[in-house]
């Protein structure tokens, strides 16, 4: 059994509960947000990982480069990097992660209230670790900044993404509704954080 603990809308600690009740009930919790973001020293990329078709949740959607629920009574860090070798079998140190403050965000999908706050990492890429796919991950994808930005703003209909860790190893494009649905805001700041 999963037990998260459970704040008000302030971020005042209020309680433990099992993950399933806390979607069920709309509780606010916390978790943990790991994007990869590299510069080529022309473009900007932002790394996206495909979710597994099986996942309960947003299945086959294009997300956060690592991310999940942290436990009750995990650090943001401990849980975070627990999170990264679970979804991509890439260890990381507490030193490779900039933490970036916290996004509060709001999902909802059928049988689902999903209020988090969302506890943001940045990996910035020298050279792409060696990624382990596993259950949880289809693939993982590189796109750059500027055509993620156009696409959730509206301003594009697909962008190209490259297909970096999975098979076959090609550009594809993704659309909007490929995308988890994050709300806007929730996008915006990302990409403001990758270009600062």
């Amino acid at each position: 059994m999963e037990l998260l603990t459970i704040f008000d809308e302030r971020h005042r600690e209020i309680g433990v509960k099992e993950r399933q009740a806390v979607h069920r009930d709309g509780d606010w919790h916390e978790t943990f947000h790991c994007w990869f973001v590299e510069h080529d020293g022309t473009d900007l990329y932002i790394y996206l990982q495909q979710r597994s078709f099986n996942k309960s949740e947003f299945p086959g959607k294009y997300d956060i480069t690592a991310a999940g629920h942290l436990e009750s009574g995990e650090t943001p860090v401990v849980g975070g990097l627990r999170e990264v070798q679970e979804e991509l079998g890439v260890t990381l140190e507490e030193s490779d992660l900039f933490y970036k403050g916290i996004i509060q965000e709001e999902l909802f999908a059928k049988d689902l209230v999903d209020r988090e706050f969302c506890h943001q990492f940045f990996y910035y890429l020298e050279e792409l670790p060696d990624i382990l796919l596993n259950e949880e991950v289809v693939q993982i994808v590189r796109m750059r900044v500027n055509d993620l930005e156009k696409l959730v703003e509206g301003k594009a209909s697909t962008a190209e993404a490259e297909i970096v860790a999975g098979v076959p190893q090609q550009r594809i494009e993704i659309t909007r509704e490929a995308l988890c649905p994050h709300q806007l805001d929730y996008y915006r700041e990302v990409i403001m954080i990758c270009r600062t």
